[in-house]
This record gives C-alpha cells, sequence and structure tokens, in this order.
C-alpha cells in the first residue's frame, strides 16, 4: 500500500530583513510610527501602481542563502496572487517563482 505513495515535504520560511524600505516599495520599514504614515499608492494597491522590488532585500537574501550553502537561481518571477480574505485589503499577495 506505502509503495503507491511518495512523501513530499516542502519549507516555507519567513524571514525579516533589516532594510529601510519596504520588500516592493521605497516605503520606510521603520518600526513605531503613528498608524498610516508609511504607505503611498503602491502600497494600498491603488490601480495603475506597480510594485518595485527593494535591492537591499535581495542582497540580503542572496547572501544569507550563501551562507546556508544554498543553490541561487538567476530568475526569479513574481505573480499575483487574488484573494478575498478580511486580513488582505488589498486583494492579493505577491508570491514568488524560481
Amino acid at each position: 500500500m506505502f509503495d503507491d505513495y511518495e512523501i513530499v515535504v516542502g519549507l516555507e520560511v519567513h524571514a525579516q530583513l533589516l532594510t529601510k524600505s519596504k520588500l516592493f516599495c521605497g516605503d520606510s520599514s521603520s518600526f513605531g510610527a503613528e498608524a498610516n504614515t508609511h504607505i503611498s499608492p503602491i502600497t494600498m494597491g491603488h490601480p495603475g501602481t506597480l510594485p518595485k522590488l527593494n535591492k537591499e532585500a535581495v542582497e540580503l537574501s542572496i547572501k544569507m542563502g550563501l551562507a546556508c550553502n544554498c543553490t541561487i537561481t538567476r530568475h526569479n518571477y513574481f505573480a499575483r496572487k487574488n484573494y478575498f480574505y478580511p486580513d488582505l485589503p488589498k486583494g492579493y499577495q505577491i508570491t514568488q517563482h524560481t
């Protein structure tokens, strides 16, 4: 019976990087500011706005990957997945594909 199945295990890792701006826009990522002060049309997901990837975050992520002896891919792609959840006011999340 068990020969009919293959075990596949995935690992999802979350890390908070110490960058000056958010991952997909230039808005400040500093902690402790008044509510809704580190936002922009990109952060709010307004129509016509496109995310801009934080170069410092990419560099820190590559350094961490190399420190862990990981293989670093040369090309990464991001997809915008649409969801309707109460805690996701923009209605989408950005997912990375390699």
